[in-house]
């Protein structure tokens, strides 16, 4: 299958709002990183595009608009979230991030907006730190497109770039088996885009985040029928591979990723070209208790996941790092630090599931709890 790589027009927007000397909190011992599918956050107004529910003629309004940046807000500002740099999923259009930066006095001075053309929502980023280089990345194919790309962004930590991925990949509904084809191909281009930028420099640290829609272990959970996305670095999945044909004779890139549970991580059943990229999920594991009884049936207050769907705890948010991330003392000095589900008030309601926004009665926040990533360095001196 032949691709044609596109790039669209996305928004960059940078914020000085009266600070004419403002420096960047680049010099903190931690950096955060958060990443929040807000379940469709629309505005006030019609544009066509919008679900039924946020319609203007449904009753959406811009007071009801208001009200849910207000309640995002103030979920921002709790002392378990706060980040410096945050990645929103699903968001109409960019002037909704700049509502969210200006309003929230967090101190978010960059974003940056992507999404497909007449597609009804997109991603957006909220930074801190300044962003130096933005890219959207998408794919269209004889087999399909995909109507979600990838945005990229370039973040500058006063001692060397950090590169995010931000995706929302196609979503099961059609289908497991007949939608994987969608995100392999998202997965390529991820691939892809590693190995362009190992070229120019293999130390710059790299994360994948967002909403993938695939499990951690979604390779167990269809029973390893057939190759994902996201593949273990198991011997199993690595013979699968094997007799399952990839992007990878054709075009010279695979269109999976393996997730490593080492510290950098590594393939031990894959070819050393592979791209291995390590998952918190797998440090996680552990805590999550047996798996197949987790899924269905599991305690509610136990979180075990960032969504929750049909008595099933699902893990498809995801931050997925890159080995630079494991030796950065020798560079930049940034380094993994700590994984962190936020499943607590106000993210969960009374039985600790996902507190889903309704568009009606205007409670809640989101159907998907905000996941963190905490980076660590030692302090610069002057």
């Amino acid at each position: 299958m032949k691709n044609l790589y596109r790039i669209y027009t996305a928004v960059l927007v940078l914020f000085l709002w009266g600070c004419s000397a403002f420096e960047p909190e680049t010099k903190a011992e931690r950096l955060v990183i958060a990443s929040w599918n807000v379940q469709n956050l629309f505005d006030g107004s019609d544009n066509g595009f919008e679900y039924d529910e946020f319609k203007n003629s449904a009753g959406w309004n811009e007071e009801k608009y208001r009200a849910r940046l207000n309640g995002i807000i103030g979920a921002l500002k709790s002392d378990s979230l706060n980040p410096d740099i945050l990645a929103l999923i699903e968001v109409e259009n960019a002037a909704v991030i700049q509502n969210l930066a200006e309003c929230s006095n967090l101190g978010y001075y960059w974003t940056f907006f992507a999404s497909a053309p007449d597609s009804p929502v997109g991603m957006g980023v909220l930074s801190r730190l300044p962003l130096t280089e933005t890219r959207v990345h998408s794919i269209h194919s004889s087999e399909g497109s995909i109507p979600r790309p990838v945005a990229e962004v370039w973040a500058d930590t006063g001692s060397g770039p950090l590169v995010l991925m931000v995706c929302h990949w196609k979503s099961k509904l059609g289908g497991e088996r007949k939608t994987e084809a969608l995100r392999r191909s998202a997965a390529a281009l991820i691939v892809r885009r590693l190995g362009e930028i190992a070229v120019k420099n293999p130390e710059i640290p790299v994360i994948i985040l967002g909403d993938l829609n695939e499990n951690y272990d979604e390779f167990i959970r269809i029973g390893k029928a057939y190759p994902c996305a996201l593949l273990p670095d198991t011997g199993e999945a690595a013979a699968l591979i094997q007799k399952v044909p990839t992007r990878s004779a054709s075009s010279g890139f695979g269109d999976f990723l393996v997730l490593s549970g080492q510290k950098p991580p590594r393939t031990d059943h894959f070819s050393e070209t592979t791209a291995a990229l390590y998952s918190p999920w797998l440090e996680m594991e552990k805590s999550l208790g047996d798996r197949e009884s987790s899924w269905q049936g599991g305690s509610h207050q136990e979180n075990q996941g960032s969504f929750y769907y049909k008595d099933t705890w699902e893990t498809i948010d995801h931050f997925l790092i890159n080995a630079a991330l494991f030796t950065q003392r020798i560079t930049s000095g940034w380094e993994y630090g700590q994984f962190r589900v936020l499943a607590e008030p106000p993210f969960t309601n009374g039985a600790g599931l996902p507190y889903s926004y309704n568009p009606r009665t205007g409670s809640g926040l989101s159907d998907h709890l905000p996941i963190v990533l905490i980076l660590n360095r030692e302090r610069q001196g002057r």
